[in-house]
């Protein structure tokens, strides 16, 4: 594949990435409409819908690196940033999922734990913290090839 390959590429996964985003940021507002209007009765199950925030922010920053790959953004410079920002946000949407919200809905309601047993948002949060590791492990091999660079 060559580089105007890979930039066409880029830029179609840009826009599909983006359309993602705006179908669950439309289906956000609905809920939300919804518990305003007096609709929904129970809007403390809204709780439920805090880490969707930071998995927004995960789905945000993909698309942000690819449009900049699409833009000819140096690939190395991108990457490290992109698993950094996708890490964090999937480690605390789970973290979120996990705990923050059961505790907040049990404060609320007087009902429920103080942690959820959800295996999918335990994954996200492991996962998470790995991509935090690798982006820093690549960020470390692009400062000791840059280093290699000036002596050779």
């Amino acid at each position: 594949m060559t580089l105007d390959q890979l930039r066409a590429r880029s830029r179609q996964l840009s826009h599909a990435v983006t359309m993602v985003l705006v179908i669950l940021l439309l289906a956000l507002s609905i809920e939300l409409f919804a518990i305003g209007s007096g609709r929904y009765p129970h809007a403390w199950l809204l709780f439920h819908r805090l880490p969707m925030f930071f998995y927004l922010w995960a789905i945000w920053a993909v698309q942000r690196a690819i449009a900049s790959i699409s833009r000819g953004d140096v690939f190395g410079l991108v990457v490290p940033r992109l698993l950094t920002q996708v890490g964090l946000a999937l480690f605390l949407g789970g973290i979120v999922n996990v705990f923050v919200a059961p505790i907040l809905i049990k404060l609320v309601t007087g009902r429920g734990g103080l942690a959820a047993y959800d295996v999918a948002a335990i994954t996200l949060g492991v996962v998470g913290l790995a991509l935090v590791v690798v982006a820093q492990l690549l960020r470390q091999a692009a400062a000791m090839r840059a280093e290699l660079d000036e002596i050779f």
